[in-house]
């Protein structure tokens, strides 16, 4: 009887260390498991942060390229910055937030594509129009500099006709004249016989020049530098005033035109010396003559 007692309560001692044996297997393995979990879970989580901080830099270079959808690109930029922190700030692992947090990223990379793809269809048109504009500047400016050389040309062409439309006179001559008892002039070389000069020249032809009348002022100078047989005065491009012995007006119709002016004088007044005739057109000098009286 003692013996069979005996023998089962090391039954029970060999059951319960088996059991306990089982209970502490058991336990070590379902810790082991859920450390895996654990493990798979934080590997999840540190994957899910990683793809949102890519998806982050994704969309501040495509903000640099300041298209028009650079607003909304900031905005969801913002929204998956948000994101991250809420995935950061997990303070233990858990598995149907994951899941969930995976989910909405799916949601965005759709949405990351859709508007990824707008942004760089803008970025090529916005490369096109650059090119574009880039072209026509270029155009613009040639055409500016040939702009600029034919109005240069067509500066120097109206300076050119301008200069050659003015009027020019040939063949000046001038004689001192003395009048004989009978009233008729002859020519001298005498100072004291001298009663009026004799002055004549010829407008030359020019085609381009304007038709109209035309203003010529004859000037007379004696040895002492004063003008002879003063009658009024007019004033050169200059502003220097001239005074002049004589005025005709001629009616300039682009052939060749002589003029005769005959400019009396005082003989009491007349010296020795050098005189010298200045012709002028249109308030111009345009031919000087000399002659010496003794």
């Amino acid at each position: 009887m003692e013996d069979n007692k005996k023998s089962n309560n090391k039954l029970i001692v060999i059951v319960l260390a088996v059991l306990l044996v089982g209970v502490l297997a058991y336990t070590v393995y379902n810790n082991s498991e859920h450390k895996k979990l654990t493990n798979a879970i934080e590997e999840e989580k540190l994957e899910i942060e990683q793809n949102l901080d890519s998806m982050i830099v994704k969309y501040e270079d495509a903000i640099a390229q300041n298209t028009s959808m650079s607003n909304e690109l900031a905005l969801e930029r913002d929204r998956i910055i948000a994101l991250r922190d809420s995935v950061k700030s997990l303070k233990s692992a858990n598995y149907r937030l994951i899941r969930r947090y995976r989910r909405q990223i799916s949601k965005l990379e759709e949405t990351n594509r859709r508007l990824f793809f707008m942004n760089d269809s803008l970025t090529t048109v916005n490369q096109l129009l650059s090119v574009n504009l880039d072209s026509a500047n270029v155009k613009i400016s040639e055409q500016l500099a040939k702009n600029d050389t034919l109005s240069l040309k067509n500066m120097e062409l109206s300076e050119k006709v301008a200069l050659g439309a003015l009027l020019r006179i040939s063949a000046s001559k001038m004689m001192a004249m003395r009048e004989r008892n009978n009233g008729k002039l002859v020519a001298t070389t005498k100072a004291r016989n001298t009663d009026a000069f004799r002055v004549n020249f010829t407008i030359a032809k020019n085609e381009i020049s304007e038709q109209g009348e035309r203003k010529a002022y004859i000037q007379i100078v004696d040895p002492r530098g004063t003008t002879l047989a003063k009658k009024d005065e007019f004033t050169l491009p200059d502003e220097t005033i001239v005074s002049y012995s004589d005025e005709t007006t001629v009616n300039y119709l682009n052939d060749a035109v002589d003029v005769i002016s005959l400019i009396e004088v005082d003989r009491k007044y007349m010296q020795k010396g050098t005189y010298t005739l200045n012709v002028y057109l249109e308030n111009r000098l345009v031919g000087t003559t000399k002659i010496t009286l003794k």
